[in-house]
């Protein structure tokens, strides 16, 4: 039988001591980046494999961090569990990653499996979910980071931003267009406290400015409802001259309606979405939206989790910026 390479044999090739290895490996962020490619080069030369299993027994860490996002379906939450999974793998840690589709019942079941296979901690979005995954996470006891948010309705650690402020910050600024009659296109809010705080921050800042809320529609996430929904508003309300989507998707699929139907953007009708999904810049006219810093979250999510793995806890919150990208589909309405 082939003997199994072990941490003495690495450290050997290497050059260095069994316990610089086993910091390199555990605690990458420990070594220089010299030493550290030496030991990855010399198990890569060796087929060195980690016992993983004996060295949780011996931590009672498996090093692994569990993060459950609605979807991988959008750009956003791709590239912050990318930024995420890059930052845990400084300091020695692996991501698994799952997805609930929007549904309570399934990110209670995706966050169940996580705990029943060891994870160290737990990343979450959003502040809503059912009390049977709240119970669950107390059961277990296990740290927490809540994301996209800029606060946590719990004792957690929250990374994110504030969807209402940005919201109301990109209402403002389409009122000082000289719009008056807005319409509001929004994906469904049950379920997702991001969304109702983006659409509730669009309705306050009409409200304070007493402009004229045309249409305020609820529709599915999908560009199929954003065409849809922009057909339903203006024959309910053809006075329309401004739509403000709480997401991007919504708002390209209404961009798509009204070229189809005539309507001249942002010469008849200014469109706005919110996101700052890759396409955005790439439509005719680009779309206004709200940028979410989207690898900025995973980033600062993954160090907020190791902090408080260390010991370290830190601000209760780190709130970024979710900055206004102005671009071609909004502008000042059409003078009759």
């Amino acid at each position: 039988m082939t003997r199994k390479t072990s941490l003495a044999d690495v450290a050997s090739a290497a050059g260095v001591s069994v316990a610089t290895v086993s910091r390199a490996l555990n605690n990458p962020g420990m070594v220089t980046p010299e030493l550290r490619e030496r030991i990855s080069k010399a198990t890569r030369e060796l087929g060195y494999v980690p016992n993983g299993a004996a060295r949780a027994l011996a931590s009672k860490r498996t090093r692994t961090i569990g993060v459950v996002v609605p979807t991988l379906g959008i750009s956003v939450f791709a590239r912050g569990v990318e930024a995420m999974q890059d930052r845990l793998g400084i300091d020695g840690y692996r991501l698994v990653v799952a997805n609930s589709r929007y549904d309570a019942r399934r990110e209670f079941e995706e966050v169940q499996s996580l705990l029943s296979h060891g994870i160290d901690g737990l990343i979450l979005v959003g502040n809503e979910r059912s009390p049977d995954t709240r119970r669950l996470i107390r059961r277990y006891e296990c740290p927490v980071v809540v994301t996209f948010v800029h606060e946590a309705s719990e004792d957690y650690p929250a990374v994110g931003f504030d969807n209402f402020a940005s919201a109301y910050d990109l209402t403002r600024y389409l009122l000082a267009q000289g719009h008056r009659n807005v319409a509001v296109l929004s994906s469904p809010t049950g379920g997702n406290d991001r969304i109702r705080s983006r659409r509730d921050g669009i309705l306050a800042k009409l409200t304070e400015a007493d402009a004229h809320l045309s249409c305020l529609l609820e529709v599915p996430y999908a560009m199929s409802a954003g065409r849809d929904g922009l057909k339903k508003i203006m024959d309910a309300a053809p006075e329309t001259t401004c739509l403000v989507c709480t997401t991007d998707v919504l708002a390209v699929g209404a961009m798509s309606q009204a070229r189809d139907l005539g309507i001249d953007v942002p010469g008849q009708l200014s469109i706005a979405g919110y996101d700052g999904l890759d396409f955005a810049s790439y439509l005719a006219p680009g779309l206004t939206t709200v940028t979410v810093p989207a690898a900025e979250i995973g980033n600062a999510a993954a160090e907020r989790m190791t902090a408080l793995l260390s010991g370290r806890m830190g601000q209760a919150s780190t709130v970024l910026e979710a900055a206004l990208t102005i671009r071609g589909s909004t502008g000042s309405p059409r003078t009759p």
